[in-house]
């Protein structure tokens, strides 16, 4: 039985739980979502496929360009549709809001999950040490181990936010992702920036615009994910005077390649 697998990452921690799903299914198949979305065409799930959607938690809700990716999903055709959301907390999932985009696109969804992985928001606080962060991906591994077993059998489970985690989500989403639009205004560069063009490269949106003498720009649609601040090899990006003391984290096994790939051929071209 076949597995698609859809993912958006900004820093690894989604991509590295796709692998790991994919890894104990078989016939497993992972596409990335800026991919598709820059490519702009429709996309139809395969006849009674298992269908994932992996997405990182932002404002107790999903990122904007996995909400938009629904636009363009056709679930119809669907076996089984299931999703996991990682996040650096204990809120759980934000299974109403999938839960609707999924019928939306025209199937149910039959079973969301969520898994603690290091936290990466480094303008609100620093990364785990790193033998916590080693703790925490090797308990993400087993509950993968868990939930492909769920996945293989097609049951059916529904984890949704805690009450606290729906709470905040009443507060904070909203105004949080009318705001990430314009998020990429409080990136700085400073002097010790290489000229790689690493961060232009695995910007998922192409939000980074090449200026005279190597200077950039970020224009006004990112998505907020921090890949380039966190992949940053000089770490000459910050955002907020708090960033530049915390430590970068980005997920030990997926690197700046497979971040330049979550584009694909289509969105590997500099801006200028």
């Amino acid at each position: 039985m076949k597995t698609i697998l859809y993912y958006f990452t900004g820093t690894g921690n989604s991509l590295a739980v796709a692998r790991a799903i994919a890894d104990r299914l078989p016939e497993t198949e992972l596409v990335p979502i800026p991919m598709l979305l820059l490519d702009g065409e429709k996309i139809r799930a395969e006849t009674d496929a298992n269908i994932g959607i992996i997405s990182p938690l932002y404002a107790m809700g999903l990122p904007g360009i996995v909400v938009r990716f629904f636009d363009i999903l056709d679930l119809s055709d669907a076996g089984y549709v299931f999703s996991v959301v990682t996040e650096g907390g204990t809120y759980g999932s934000p299974t109403g809001q999938i839960s609707a985009l999924t019928k939306q696109s025209g199937h149910d969804l039959n079973a969301a999950w969520w898994i603690r992985m290091p936290d990466n928001y480094i303008p609100l606080s620093a990364p785990p040490a790193k033998p916590e962060q080693k703790t925490i991906r090797e308990d993400a591994l087993r509950k993968v181990a868990v939930l492909t077993e769920a996945v293989r059998e097609r049951r059916p489970r529904h984890i949704d936010l805690t009450p606290t985690g729906k709470l905040l989500r009443l507060v904070m989403y909203k105004p949080f992702m009318k705001k990430i639009p314009a998020f990429g205004k409080k990136f700085v560069v400073s002097s010790n920036c290489n000229g790689c063009m690493l961060c232009v490269d695995i910007c998922p949106v192409n939000n980074i615009r090449i200026l005279p003498k190597g200077k950039k720009e970020w224009l006004d649609h990112c998505e907020g994910c921090l890949a380039c601040l966190q992949y940053c090899p000089v770490e000459a990006i910050s955002c907020g005077g708090k960033t530049d003391e915390r430590p970068r984290y980005h997920h030990p096994n997926v690197t700046a390649a497979d971040m330049r790939a979550q584009k694909g051929a289509s969105g590997s071209k500099h801006q200028e």
